[in-house]
This record gives structure tokens, sequence and C-alpha cells, in this order.
């Protein structure tokens, strides 16, 4: 089915949108929820759309990156999904407003392309680890990140399946997202001065 996807055939491409649409609005749903977004139905429904179109423009080239070998479908599509909502929402709000003080790192332009690049790494955060290098998180971080970005799980969520407090896991997310952003930025200034 992915080679008839890839090579555009239309009926295929149908039933590649209408098996998999459920999912998409289920994470850009979520994703906007995440940053306290209430979104409307048909805000939802026009990013779903966006994703779709990502997935197929430039002759299905974000698709033909996908790799099953490396990642699950379900999970290429979760990161899309969430990196085209974070593209709207950004583009929806006013300049000096930031969707979430903290997430400099993760809905940065570049890391959305790591993002985009998922089906060559198996999760999301491997995925911004591999575009900003070794950000020295610790394993706690890494873990609640993976579940927060890859599994779609929200902080109440997260500090019941740990056991732990929801306030240290919001905790530990600003303080990972702290340090994939100064890392990031780390990388942008080393790069800029070898120019």
């Amino acid at each position: 089915m992915l080679e008839a996807l890839r090579q555009g055939e239309p009926r295929v491409w149908q039933a590649f949108c209408q098996d998999h649409a459920g999912l998409v609005l289920h994470v850009v749903r979520q994703t906007f929820g995440r940053y306290g977004v209430r979104g409307e139905a048909h805000d939802i429904e026009d990013v779903g759309q966006e994703v779709f179109i990502r997935l197929s423009k430039h002759d299905f080239a974000l698709l033909k990156k996908f790799d099953p070998q490396r990642a699950k479908l379900t999970t290429f599509l979760r990161v899309v999904a969430s990196s085209t909502a974070i593209d709207w929402l950004r583009r929806r709000r006013p300049q000096s407003e930031d969707i979430d003080d903290h997430a400099g790192a993760l809905s940065d332009a570049r890391a959305t392309q790591a993002f985009d690049a998922i089906g060559q790494s198996e999760t999301a955060l491997q995925a911004v680890e591999e575009e900003v290098g070794d950000a020295g998180l610790s394993e706690r971080q890494r873990v609640i990140l993976k579940l927060m970005f890859d599994e779609d799980m929200d902080v109440e969520d997260i500090a019941t399946k740990l056991g732990i407090a929801a306030q240290t896991v919001r905790s530990a997310k600003h303080k990972a997202l702290t340090k994939l952003r100064d890392a990031f930025e780390a990388k942008q200034k080393a790069e800029a001065q070898g120019q």
C-alpha cells in the first residue's frame, strides 16, 4: 500500500486519508489542548487537511521519507500531525505571544523539520536530538518528553503512569525544553561562527 501511495494512486490515497483521518484529527485536537487552545471544529479539520497536504505535496516527498523499518506509520503520522498543528498555531498567534513559553526548541522551524524527518528516527525526541545534539537531558526528562510527544499523554496521565506529582512532570518538562532550546541556540551560534 505504501508503494501505491508514493506513486500517487488516487483511490489508494483517498482510502489512506479516510483510514487515518481519525488519528490525525485526534492528534491535532490534543496538540491544541497541550498549548491551551480550544480549537473550533473547523480549525481542527483545516489543520487535518493541512497534514494530508503536507504528506502529498512535492510528489509525496515527505511520505517517501517514511521508513517502516525505523518507525510505525501511526508514530510518523502523529509527529507530522503535531508538527503541522504547532505550525498552524504559530501562524495564527500574535508575534509577541508564544504558544508555550518553554516550547521554543520543539516549535522552532528547524526543529519542526526534524520532526518531519521522523521516518529517519524512532521517536520525535530522537529526531530533535539528532538536530540539536546532546542537550544533557536526564533519563526522567527523556521519559517525560517521550510520553508527552510520542504517546500524546498529558501531564496528569504521565504523573499517574510514573507515580510522581503533576508539578514534578511540569518542572521536568520545563527544564528539558530549556536544555533543548539552549542546545539548539548553541548549535546555531557555532554554525554562524563557522561561516
